[in-house]
């Protein structure tokens, strides 16, 4: 009895310490670990200045009188819909190759879906004059 609670303290010991000397070289940043965190920095920043630059040709084609309010709306939830994403991809911390290309996929459509809305020449007019909506300001 004495042999078998011995045993199992002393590998309840190993293993505490066996974890205890994993965390402390992964908050050291060990050698797997910075180059995955620096990949993961320059997918993040990639798909931000992406989506900064899809954001600024939505809000362009309605100071234009490109969009109407529907596109306008419809387009800025698919905006939202891929940072959603990107946020439940990040939530652990990282974001890898594969979630990066499924991001990636997802604006691809989002820009062809801007240039489209843009280009249908529906806009939103009253009595031939353009609406306030469509005015910069």
């Amino acid at each position: 009895m004495k042999s078998t609670l011995i045993n199992t303290t002393l590998g309840m010991l190993a293993l505490g310490l066996m974890a205890s000397g994993a965390q402390a070289d992964w908050d050291r940043g060990g050698h797997a670990y910075k180059p995955a965190f620096q990949q993961s920095q320059a997918y993040g920043q990639q798909i931000d200045a992406r989506q900064d630059r899809q954001a600024a040709r939505i809000l362009a084609a309605k100071r234009a009188g490109r969009l109407s309010r529907y596109e306008f709306r419809e387009l800025m939830h698919e905006q939202h819909r891929i940072r959603a994403m990107e946020q439940h991809f990040r939530a652990d911390g990282f974001i890898n190759a594969r979630e990066f290309m499924r991001i990636e996929r997802a604006l691809d459509l989002a820009s062809r879906t801007i240039k489209a809305e843009t280009h249908d020449r529906q806009a939103r007019s009253a009595y031939g004059r353009p609406s306030s909506f469509n005015q910069a300001g």
